[in-house]
């Protein structure tokens, strides 16, 4: 299936997923879209997004994203990617409540085959109406994934800054998009020491080369949403764009996708870019950022432990236990892949992508293989609800060492 090109089309790789799926709305509008990119085992995760307006060409980059997500950290599903589009900023309660279950009837013949998670635009509350509504699933807590995606990107942020000696305390960094991720890993990085020099959402950008007060930031966030950087005193207010191109020793993308791109690759002037989002940058703007000497260290690693992490706490752990066994099967992960990239002379992601890879090829072969019928089968029995959790407790740690090995 050809997918027809957006704005970026010269500056990334043709994507092409397992399928694509539009649903509309009686009006004649579309409704949104769900894109399978991949599937293991018969089954696609991935997160559903309300906005505006988004083309199936990025949301097939962004099923690609999870694919390889996925395969990289060896976690047993294909990609997928869903969202409903509002067509307008400010939808009512009713329009979005009626969209919402819409949506969710249109991905009942989907049970089964997409485990559908929380993405931009959508909250913990929207996401169990859609699992009950659609029955692709049982429904249960919603971890705050946006945390877990914070502590990979802080892992690769440690550990990139080992390799190339930059002391984390007092270096300076620029957070695109202050919304959960944002927050999250503006939080955890300025509890290292790092100075969060600028930080921005649609609605405003602000800039102290000193630092922000990130917990004031955070206090305005949750009172005004958008609008928090435009009421923040003793800071210089600056445009959107400008936020990318700051003297800045870290930048972290959390907005959506394509934020830098040919025309200003040139102009960024970070030594490192770590991302909270998925396609933050173009297959173009990374050739430029790479000849200047600028790591671009691979989103779909980044920003794994929003699927990862929130795994792990659905599987009835505390954050505290998830925590410690993210940490033991991500960090050897990502030195791994510094390491190669270092040896090899070549770039993190290109590496990462080989890992992904070849892990994929792994998955595939054990979907065939003789004992993985019974784990497939459990796993499918847990979903619908049918395992007690004290039990999928006990085996869950040993069963997540087993996959990701």
């Amino acid at each position: 299936m050809e997918i027809a090109r957006g704005n970026t089309d010269s500056e990334n790789a043709q994507v092409t997923p397992e399928s694509l799926h539009s649903f509309f709305r009686e009006d004649g509008k579309v409704l949104g879209h769900l894109v399978l990119d991949s599937s293991v085992n018969g089954l696609s995760v991935g997160g559903i997004r309300m906005v505006p307006e988004i083309s199936v060409t990025d949301l097939c980059y962004l099923a690609r994203a999870m694919t390889l997500k996925c395969s990289f950290l060896k976690w047993p599903f294909g990609g997928a990617k869903a969202a409903i589009l509002t067509h307008c900023d400010n939808p009512s309660p009713q329009q979005r409540a009626g969209w919402l279950e819409s949506f969710a009837r249109h991905l009942r013949p989907f049970r089964g085959r997409y485990l559908p998670g929380v993405d931009a635009g959508l909250i913990a509350a929207d996401l169990n109406g859609i699992r009950r509504i659609s029955r692709l699933e049982r429904v249960s807590r919603t971890p705050d994934s946006a945390f877990y995606t914070a502590l990979t990107v802080q892992t690769c942020i440690e550990q990139l800054a080992k390799e190339q000696r930059l002391k984390l305390a007092g270096c300076t960094v620029a957070v695109e998009g202050f919304g959960k991720v944002g927050g999250w890993v503006a939080k955890q990085l300025s509890q290292l020491g790092c100075r969060i020099a600028a930080v921005s959402t649609k609605k405003g950008a602000i800039y102290h080369p000193d630092g922000l007060d990130v917990e004031r930031l955070l206090r305005a966030r949750e009172a005004l949403g958008d609008d928090c950087p435009n009421t923040y005193e003793g800071a210089r207010k600056i445009e959107l764009s400008q936020l990318l191109t700051l003297p800045v020793d870290l930048l972290v993308p959390c907005a959506l996708s394509w934020s830098i791109h040919a025309a200003n690759a040139g102009e960024v002037k970070a030594r490192a870019i770590v991302c909270g989002a998925n396609n933050a940058a173009t297959d173009k703007a990374k050739e430029v950022l790479a000849a200047r000497g600028i790591t671009c260290f691979p989103d779909f690693v980044s920003n794994g432990g929003g699927v990862l992490g929130s795994s792990l706490e659905v599987l009835c752990m505390d954050r505290a236990r998830a925590i410690v066994l993210l940490r033991e099967q991500f960090e050897p992960k990502v030195e791994t892949v510094l390491a190669r990239a270092k040896g090899e002379g070549r770039s993190p992601e290109a590496v990462a992508k080989d890992i992904a890879a070849a892990n994929r090829k792994e998955m595939k072969e054990r979907e065939t293989a003789p004992g993985n019928k019974l784990s497939s089968l459990a796993a499918r029995a847990y979903r619908c609800g049918l395992l007690p959790r004290h039990i999928v407790k006990y085996f869950a740690a040993g069963y997540i060492r087993r996959m990701m090995a």
